[in-house]
């Protein structure tokens, strides 16, 4: 009945709206090479979140769409898309881990995440500039990566002071240095008491 139809779509939407205002998101951030990816996979198992993770997203879509190792530009795409899905996909997701490579100064990005529909808490992985350039480079020496992540020939200390030192700045805060051993169970329990 139309009665019954109403009653059912305004207990959904005070639903939504309850599920929303209780939504919960972890950013790990961080230059790349930092460590993001090694931290971001057990802190949301710890937590027991959804891990989205830029690179999760963009590797099989250059499989599928049948990417070439090297051509930055297709990479470069790749990844705008990806974070168009990360974006599309976290509202949908009220209990996430998002890891990427956020820009501080980038204010499209700053308004998606504050678009999201819930609480954020922030795990910047902190490594100095020059340590980050050295694993670069090491990491693409190495030729180990997905062919989705075509390097940058010259990733400097002067890049990564400018677009990724500082966190994005959206929420609590946790600053971990990771050229430490980081324990991800602490830094989920320091996670718990920031709701």
């Amino acid at each position: 009945s139309k009665a019954r139809f109403g009653r059912d779509r305004c207990a959904g939407l005070l639903y939504h709206r309850a599920m929303s205002a209780d939504a919960r998101y972890v950013l790990v951030s961080g230059p790349p090479g930092s460590g993001k990816t090694s931290l971001a996979r057990p802190l949301a198992k710890a937590l027991g979140f959804t891990l989205i993770s830029k690179d999760d997203i963009k590797e099989p879509l250059f499989d599928a769409l049948g990417g070439v190792k090297g051509d930055l530009d297709f990479s470069h795409r790749i990844g705008a898309a990806s974070w168009e899905v990360m974006w599309s996909l976290a509202p949908h997701s009220p209990r996430a881990v998002l890891e990427a490579n956020f820009h501080p100064e980038s204010a499209y990005e700053r308004g998606r995440l504050m678009a999201l529909p819930g609480r954020i808490v922030e795990v910047y992985c902190a490594c100095p500039p020059d340590e980050v350039v050295r694993r670069y480079a090491e990491r693409a020496k190495s030729g180990t990566r997905h062919a989705a992540h075509a390097a940058v020939p010259t990733l400097t200390v002067a890049d990564i002071a400018t677009h990724f030192a500082k966190p994005v700045g959206i929420g609590k805060l946790l600053e971990v240095d990771t050229r430490r051993k980081v324990n991800p169970i602490v830094i989920a329990r320091w996670v718990e008491t920031m709701w």
